[in-house]
């Protein structure tokens, strides 16, 4: 089982997507959300979903889906959302790149 946070619900229309960390946003249906609980999910929900085998005929552009989802309380593990853009790691303003210091400063080359 994978787990992913519901991006978009459409309630009248009993379907949804779920971000995951990597690739492309699984589509899911009303009827395999377990416990009949699709009236309860919502967006930013955390969710545990198993992918469908893909159907070989289906469109190229068709993405994954959801054969079984499954509400839970909270991601395991700990997984947090990346930091904001004040918090993200910066450079050092007085960085600059400089050559390996390995190499000799003059560019001789002894053949």
């Amino acid at each position: 089982m994978l787990y992913g946070i519901v991006k978009a619900v459409n309630q009248d229309r009993g379907f949804g997507f779920i971000s995951r960390d990597h690739g492309r946003d699984v589509y899911f249906h009303a009827t395999v959300v377990e416990e009949g609980a699709f009236d309860r999910i919502r967006r930013e929900q955390p969710v545990m979903y198993e992918l469908a085998r893909k159907d070989p005929e289906a469109r190229p552009e068709q993405g994954p889906r959801a054969k079984i989802v499954r509400l839970i309380d909270k991601l395991p593990g700990g997984i947090l959302p990346p930091p904001p853009q004040s918090l993200a790691p910066r450079h050092h303003p007085k960085s600059r790149q400089r050559k390996p210091a390995w190499r000799k400063k003059g560019g001789e080359d002894k053949s």
